[in-house]
């Protein structure tokens, strides 16, 4: 028997996954649960639409740690100093 391969998916990707699973058996199989909800709203979403991102959402993390290129979230800008407010004497005066 040949030694067992680690998964290339990690154990949060696995459990989102199991979740998507499990739902999407749930929706086929439960009228109730494709319908919507007073206290959770449309079922679905809640059931397949929220894992499947956070699923996509890891594994482009992963994916973006493995290659080792790292790219910020968000571009960052430099606050500039701010101004001391102009004073009325200070402001122009129309001819």
């Amino acid at each position: 028997m040949s030694p067992r391969q680690p998964s290339s998916m990690s154990l949060l990707e696995q459990a989102l996954l199991g979740a998507v699973a499990l739902a999407l058996v749930a929706m086929l199989s439960l009228p109730a649960a494709r319908g919507v909800s007073d206290a959770f709203g449309w079922m679905p979403f809640w059931l397949l639409a929220l894992p499947l991102s956070a699923w996509v959402v890891a594994r482009t993390l992963r994916q973006r740690s493995r290659s080792g290129q790292v790219l910020p979230m968000a571009t960052i800008h430099p606050i500039r100093a701010a101004r001391a407010p102009r004073t009325r004497e200070a402001l122009p005066r129309a001819a």
